[in-house]
């Protein structure tokens, strides 16, 4: 069994019924790692509750409206706890040589129904196909990425070297340790 300190940034009127019913998942294949609810871990500095301080803030943003959907935001701090064979570590040389695997699987796939390859997906369509297929059992994800952040956004600035670590957990009722789920830090919104 493996636990994790995880961090997810919010809006603070969402914390009460987080912690009293758990999170909601993001859902489609264009999610970074799949179907799941985002947490940012140790990896790749500065701290993660920073990270997701600064997620918060910017998923604040309606760029539609050019106004803020939420003028105070919260950070949470959760355990995540997983079984090692639904842990897939894509920081890790092991966790990449199974995304290998699954991409050689699709693309074999592909060939096989002898389609053509028009648009490759991206990661998180493969995790899920590996999930609702019983490829393998995957319920908690790992990997490095890169995220705009206010900063990088503002500035336009669009680099591919991971500056992130972060977690998707398949089922929160499952892996989020519901009594864990603590409020670490709320805000007001920057102006």
């Amino acid at each position: 069994m493996i636990q994790i300190k995880g961090y997810h940034g919010t809006n603070s009127a969402n914390v009460g019924s987080i912690q009293k019913e758990n999170f909601k998942m993001s859902i489609g294949d264009a999610e970074w790692l799949g179907d799941g609810v985002y947490f940012f871990v140790d990896g790749i500095p500065p701290e993660p509750q920073i990270h997701a301080e600064n997620w918060a803030i910017v998923n604040a943003w309606d760029k539609k409206l050019k106004i803020n959907k939420y003028t105070e935001y919260a950070v949470l701090e959760v355990i995540i706890s997983v079984n090692n064979d639904g842990f897939l570590d894509l920081t890790a040389l092991e966790g990449i040589e199974v995304f290998n695997y699954l991409r050689e699987k699709y693309i074999s796939k592909i060939k096989d129904s002898g389609c053509k390859i028009t648009h490759f997906p991206k990661d998180g369509y493969l995790i899920n196909d590996a999930r609702n297929n019983d490829i393998i059992k995957i319920d908690v994800v790992k990997g490095n990425f890169y995220i705009k952040f206010a900063t990088e956004r503002i500035y336009g600035v669009n680099f591919r070297t991971p500056n992130c670590t972060i977690i998707s957990v398949f089922d929160p009722n499952e892996n989020v340790v519901l009594s864990s789920i603590k409020k670490i830090l709320e805000k007001k919104i920057p102006l």
